[in-house]
C-alpha cells in the first residue's frame, strides 16, 4: 500500500486508535528503503527516546503514528473495540495491533509489564515478542494493580513472526536468526501443562490443545515434560510457576496455549475489587503466564492459532541463547498454521482497502 493511502487510513482513527500521525512523516520517508515498513509507538513516555532512535533513523522503518495506549494503562481499554471480537480491547497496547489491523502499520511498538503487549496482540490474532530477557527495558519501575513490582520490557507485535523478530533484532543488536539445519548438540527440554492441570475459558484441556502441535514437533529434538499447571489464572502463581520451571525442573522453554483473550471474561485486576459480580466479570478471561512472564524477565513470544483470540505461548528464560531457542522454535510452530483465509484477506493484507469518496 502507498504511504498516502497509509496516511488517509490513520487520519479517519485520530481519536480513537490513532493519538498523532508524525508530524515529520514526509521528511522522515526520505531515502527510506523501497520495502520499507511502516510502524506505531505506544503513546507512553516509558519508551527510551535511544530505542525508538534505533527505528526511526533505520532505512528499513518508517515511524507514521503514535498509538493510543489504554486509560491508565489498564489491561482493558474502555474506549476502543477489539476488531476481532466486538469486546472491549485489550491493553494497554490497545491501538497499536488495531492500526496493524486496519493496513496503517506493519508493526507497533509497544510496552509491557503484565501481559501489556502478549494479550493485545493475541486478542488480534497476531504474533507478537517482548523482550525482557534480552534487557530491552522501559524507563523505570512500576506498581501493578495487584501490588507487584515491575520493570517493564518493550515489545513488538506485528503482521508476522519474521518481522516481529527482525525488529527485535534492531533494537537489542543481538542476531537473532536460527542457523539453517543447525542441530544443537542436547535435546531442548520444553515444560507444558500436565494433562488435567489446568483447562482454558472454552473448557477444554490445555494439554490437548497442545497435542497437535506436540506431534508435530516429534521430528525436531525436543523433550516435552508435563509440568503441574493448576491454577496459574492467577499472576502469583504464574511468577512462581515459570521460576519453579527454569530453576527446579531444568527446562529451556515453556509452551502454553493462552486465551482465548478477554472473551468470556475481562481479565483485570480493578473489577476483581467489587465483590461477586466483579469476580464474575473477570472469570474466564484467558491470559495465563503471558501475565508472568515479563516479571520474570524472559523472552515471551505470542504464536496466534485458528481459535479465535487464542495462541501459543513460548516463555524462554533470560539470555540471548535461550531466546534464540525459543525463536526457532515460534517459527516451527508458525509453520505448522494456516489462519483462516477470510481473516488474511481482510485485515492482513491490502485487498479490501477501499479510498475515500471524492468529488471531482
Amino acid at each position: 500500500m502507498k504511504l498516502e493511502d497509509r496516511i488517509e487510513l490513520a487520519k479517519r482513527e485520530l481519536g480513537r486508535s490513532v493519538v498523532r500521525i508524525n508530524p515529520f512523516l514526509h521528511k522522515d520517508a526520505k531515502d527510506k528503503a523501497q520495502d520499507v515498513l511502516c510502524f506505531g509507538v505506544k503513546n507512553t513516555n516509558q519508551i527510551p527516546v535511544d530505542v525508538f532512535n534505533k527505528l526511526r533513523f533505520s532505512r528499513n522503518y518508517l515511524w507514521l503514528t503514535i498509538d493510543k495506549m489504554s486509560d491508565k494503562g489498564r489491561s482493558i481499554d474502555t474506549d476502543l473495540v477489539n476488531p476481532l471480537t466486538y469486546r472491549v480491547m485489550t491493553g494497554s497496547t490497545s491501538g497499536g495491533p488495531i492500526n496493524i489491523l486496519k493496513g496503517i502499520n506493519d508493526f507497533a511498538l509497544g510496552t509491557d509489564g503484565g501481559g501489556s503487549v502478549l494479550g493485545p496482540a493475541m486478542s488480534c490474532q497476531l504474533p507478537s515478542i517482548i523482550g525482557a530477557g534480552l534487557n530491552l527495558l522501559v524507563k523505570g519501575e512500576s506498581v501493578s494493580t495487584d501490588n507487584i513490582k515491575i520493570r517493564g520490557s518493550i515489545g513488538i507485535i506485528a503482521k508476522n513472526l519474521s518481522i516481529a523478530t527482525k525488529v527485535l533484532a534492531e533494537l537489542t543488536g543481538y542476531s537473532l536468526t536460527p542457523k539453517a539445519n543447525y542441530k544443537p548438540k542436547q535435546e531442548i527440554k520444553v515444560a507444558v501443562p500436565k494433562r488435567g492441570s489446568v483447562a482454558t475459558p472454552d473448557t477444554q484441556d490445555m494439554f490437548y490443545k497442545l497435542t497437535p502441535y506436540l506431534e508435530a514437533l516429534k521430528k525436531y529434538n525436543y523433550r516435552f515434560k508435563e509440568v503441574d499447571f493448576s491454577e496459574i489464572d492467577k499472576r502469583e502463581v504464574a511468577i512462581a510457576k515459570i521460576n519453579d520451571v527454569f530453576s527446579g525442573n531444568g527446562a529451556d522453554l515453556i509452551l502454553t496455549y493462552e486465551g482465548p483473550v478477554d472473551v468470556f471474561g475481562y481479565g483485570e485486576t480493578i473489577a476483581q475489587k467489587f465483590g461477586k459480580t466483579g469476580m464474575i466479570l473477570t472469570k474466564n478471561n484467558g491470559k495465563y503466564l503471558l501475565k508472568a512472564a515479563n516479571i520474570c524477565k524472559t523472552t515471551a513470544i505470542t504464536i496466534p492459532t485458528d481459535d479465535m483470540a487464542s495462541g501459543l505461548l513460548i516463555v524462554a528464560e533470560y539470555g540471548a541463547e535461550n531466546a534464540l531457542k525459543a525463536i526457532e522454535l515460534a517459527q516451527r510452530l508458525e509453520s505448522l498454521i494456516r489462519l483462516p483465509e477470510l481473516w488474511v484477506r481482510y485485515f492482513l493484507t491490502d485487498e479490501r482497502y477501499c479510498k475515500d469518496f471524492e468529488i471531482e
